[in-house]
Parts: structure tokens; C-alpha cells; sequence
């Protein structure tokens, strides 16, 4: 289906998708953070059936445009569980951008056509998710940016793109 998708090919584009569910620990478990690379046989991608045998080798994590479909509860155990993807190696990131705004909380916002509510939050909140909440305080720098974007038609939302870097 992801081929389909991006119209590619497994020969122009060798790579695995792994579709399912974030939320199901047969899909997307949360370990601890990994201070050390993992003891297993790194798996061949090509066979995944889930993420949870990346578990502590990935250098970089991108998610984009998915936090803001969930409460904040939910975006914490997201947060959490692809922290846990991640390699202990300093520089390793994650990294995306999604709905913010100033204050965190709920916002009623036009996009697309389609009103949403949904939860977001704060660059200063989402700082303190990641660092502390999700990693130990410290161990980790954030960066959260908002920038306005016009949707035209008087319609704006902001956007905030942020990274989460070991250290």
C-alpha cells in the first residue's frame, strides 16, 4: 500500500512500512531509554511485522503531523514509546512538527475545511515533556519553535517544529 502511495517500487524504494497501531504493544512498545545499545541481533528490516525490534538502534525518529490527533495523555505514551526507539548514542534525535500553540491546551481550529479540537502543546510544555517527563531531566536537549501558518481565506494555524536530541 505504501508504494502505492508514494508511487514507488520495492526496487526504487527498498525500504519496509510498517503500518499498524502506535498504541498496541505489539506494535509499538515503551522500554526505558537505552543507555547502552542493545545486547540483540540487530533485525533485518526487510521482515518487520512491528517497531518494537528497532527498540534502542534508531539514530533518527521522524513524526510528523501526529501528535496533535491525540490527548495529552496519548501524547505522552507516544512520546514515550518512540523515545524507546531510540539509539543511547549522543546526537541520536527525534524530531517532527504538528499543531502547538502559546499556552497548552485545548484549541478549536479550522483546517482544511474540518474543525478540529484538539490538544496541543506549548513549546515551553513540550520542552518539559520531553525533558523530564519521557527522559531524565538533562539527559536530552529540546527545541520547539512556533511559526504562523496562513491557510489563506483568514484561516492560520501554528505549526511547531521541535527536536529532541541525546546527549
Amino acid at each position: 500500500m505504501s508504494h502505492a502511495l508514494f508511487k514507488t517500487t520495492p526496487e526504487t524504494y527498498p525500504i519496509s512500512f510498517v503500518a499498524g497501531d502506535a498504541f498496541n504493544p505489539d506494535m509499538l512498545r515503551i522500554f526505558p531509554a537505552f543507555m547502552e545499545p542493545p545486547a540483540t541481533e540487530k533485525p533485518d528490516l526487510s521482515t518487520l511485522t512491528s517497531l518494537n525490534p528497532l527498540a534502542g538502534r534508531c539514530a533518527v525518529v521522524h513524526a510528523s503531523n501526529l501528535f496533535h490527533l491525540f490527548s495529552e495523555e496519548n501524547q505522552l505514551h507516544l512520546a514515550k514509546a518512540l523515545a524507546g526507539l531510540l539509539s543511547a548514542q549522543p546526537g541520536s534525535i527525534v524530531c517532527g512538527e504538528h499543531v502547538g500553540t502559546s499556552e497548552k491546551g485545548y484549541v478549536r481550529k479550522e483546517f482544511s475545511g474540518r474543525e478540529l479540537h484538539t490538544f496541543a502543546h506549548s513549546p515551553e510544555s513540550w520542552n518539559a515533556l520531553w525533558d523530564g517527563d519521557v527522559f531524565a531531566k538533562g539527559s536530552v536537549l529540546v527545541s520547539a519553535t512556533l511559526e504562523r501558518v496562513d491557510q489563506g481565506a483568514g484561516l492560520a494555524y501554528d505549526r511547531m517544529m521541535w527536536s529532541v536530541v541525546r546527549l
